[in-house]
């Protein structure tokens, strides 16, 4: 009996030993939780801006209202004291309340006056919690581009998603000891690490002129029963995109609504017709043809058994290089690219950006569908692909082609981020992309040049700017059809892509509708160039031309309370 219990003593204290000496951090922290809680701090996320501080999209403090329903003695009485300030009802309250659980969410997100009053209440098993909401001050302008925050706080879509551990920043954390009723013990609290706030981002969009585009944009998907609308503004010489605007038709509601993505970037399409611009810049720089050069063009020609014609039946015209273009003659074209041969138009695809990445990283962004590999084409490809038919591209390479024009033969890549913007206020410009040469300046101003024919006296004289010369190029362009193969009947993408003013260009823009009545670019698209392209100028003021038309649009859009 002596032995037993000695050895138990001896157990005893050897258990007590290494409970004290070697495990005591380990049962301070389990004796500390029983009376400790660690709640989450979330950072403040970093703002979107646009070129000017305009505030596109930011984070407000908002609280968490919660409650431990294993502390409630009374979920009538508190139910009775919350359902006013909280502005739900009673019996919805008082069943939370009345839970079989130690943690419930009562609202989520609440105002700060709100989150006050509940404070004021001081009810037992009630706690707050701080959070955030994501707010655009101008509502639902440009969504699809700047995207979406979930109730997590992290970035879903567009910007939010591409650039969210920039934007998120470091969430901190509080530790808070508390006695078993729930009430706070004085000295008890500490916070570490402490919350980090979010890099904000400056883009080069421009608020008022995001509007002005949205505006006309609108107007004309609504007027022309269209089904979506795409329009880009770019400054010229930076490749700044200043608008970027996604619209499209709700098929349930019928109302016009911000698309769910941003189709300039993410959605492809059959070009059409401005892609002539493509095979218009390999054969003037390959010398095939000079804007003067004249062709014989008939109504149709067929190759390897397809049929190819121009929009209206003529007799055999002579023609001239700028005429074809000015007219968009199919056939005319498909001459000129069957004397420039399908490795020579395949090798300009690839060098104007099609078939690639605009650089711009947007989540989902598509690099288009394009034939670059001469060798892969049919004998009918050296129809089809020089008018913009088989490939498929995505408007703001459509854009950055004709921008090149513009440019006199520079590439210059888009941008949508001017700076980063730093918790303390602290602005760093980012880096534009690397320009690379694709046309001679000779070459670039005769294309101007018969692009200015085209909006004179061409398909697109709609898209003319009172006081300003503007040359660009008009699509029209029928739409596949996924299910049975072929086009869908009816279903045409108008296109107008331009700039201005056409000899000292200053910006480029492009304005895309699916399925619209009537079907053409020149007569749907370009009055949207037209009027955008108007206030863009004046807002900037950029200079009239010498030689300005007096064309355009006969009812512009009223931009007057575009500015906000």
């Amino acid at each position: 009996m002596r032995v037993a219990i000695v050895v138990v003593f001896i157990a005893l204290g050897l258990r007590l030993v290494a409970v004290q000496a070697f495990s005591s951090d380990h049962y301070a922290k389990i004796g500390a939780s029983e009376v400790t809680s660690t709640v989450q701090v979330p950072a403040q996320r970093g703002g979107i801006f646009d070129r000017n501080g305009a505030v596109l999209a930011i984070s407000v403090p908002r609280s968490d209202v919660v409650a431990d329903p294993f502390l409630i003695r009374d979920p009538a009485g508190e139910a009775r004291a919350l359902a006013p300030v909280m502005g739900l009802t009673q019996p919805q309250l008082q069943a939370e309340l009345s839970e079989h659980s130690g943690f419930v969410y009562l609202a989520q997100k609440v105002e700060q006056k709100v989150a006050s009053q509940v404070k004021a209440l001081d009810l037992v098993g009630i706690t707050l919690l701080p959070d955030t909401e994501r707010v655009d001050p101008a509502g639902q302008l440009a969504t699809p581009l700047l995207g979406t925050v979930g109730s997590n706080g992290a970035g879903q879509a567009g910007l939010e998603y591409q650039f969210n551990k920039l934007l998120a920043g470091r969430n901190g954390s509080i530790t808070e000891e508390q006695a078993p009723g729930g009430v706070l013990l004085l000295g008890g609290t500490t916070q570490r690490p402490a919350a980090k706030g979010g890099t904000g981002i400056e883009l080069t969009i421009d608020q008022p002129l995001q509007y002005a585009t949205e505006q006309s944009l609108g107007a004309a998907v609504t007027g022309s029963h269209a089904k979506s609308g795409i329009a880009v503004v770019m400054d010229t010489h930076t490749g700044d995109i200043l608008a970027m605007a996604n619209l499209v038709v709700d098929p349930k509601t019928r109302k016009l609504v911000e698309a769910g993505q941003n189709l300039a970037l993410t959605q492809v399409y059959e070009p059409g017709s401005v892609f002539k611009a493509v095979t218009f810049s390999a054969a003037l720089t390959d010398g095939i043809v000079a804007p003067s050069t004249v062709l014989t063009v008939p109504s149709s020609l067929t190759i390897d058994g397809w049929v190819f014609h121009d929009a209206e039946n003529h007799p055999t015209e002579q023609l001239s290089a700028t005429q074809i273009l000015a007219q968009s003659s199919n056939i005319g074209t498909i001459e000129i690219a069957q004397a420039l041969g399908k490795d020579r138009l395949a090798a300009q695809i690839g060098a104007l950006g099609f078939g690639q990445p605009t650089g711009l990283g947007f989540p989902g962004e598509s690099a288009g569908l394009v034939k670059k590999d001469a060798s892969q084409w049919s004998a009918s490809d050296i129809g089809s692909t020089p008018i913009g038919q088989d490939d498929a591209v995505t408007a703001q390479q459509v854009l950055d082609m004709i921008n090149t024009v513009a440019t006199g033969g520079v590439f210059v890549p888009p941008r949508l981020i001017r700076a980063t913007v730093s918790s303390d206020g602290s602005v760093t410009a980012t880096r534009s992309g690397a320009e690379r040469r694709v046309l001679s300046p000779q070459v670039s101003s005769e294309l101007t040049a018969m692009m200015e024919q085209v909006v004179q006296d061409g398909t697109a004289v709609s898209a003319g700017v009172p006081g300003y010369t503007v040359a660009g190029k008009t699509g029209t362009a029928q739409i596949p059809d996924p299910v049975h193969g072929g086009y869908i009947p009816g279903a045409y993408m108008a296109t107008f892509a331009g700039f201005a003013p056409a000899q000292n260009p200053a910006l480029s823009a492009i304005v895309v509708l699916a399925q619209p009545t009537p079907i053409f670019g020149g007569v749907v698209a370009a009055p949207v160039f037209s009027q955008v392209m108007q206030y863009a100028l004046n807002r900037y003021g950029v200079p009239t031309s010498p030689q300005g038309t007096t064309g355009g649009t006969a009812d512009p859009v009223p931009f007057s309370s575009a500015q906000p």
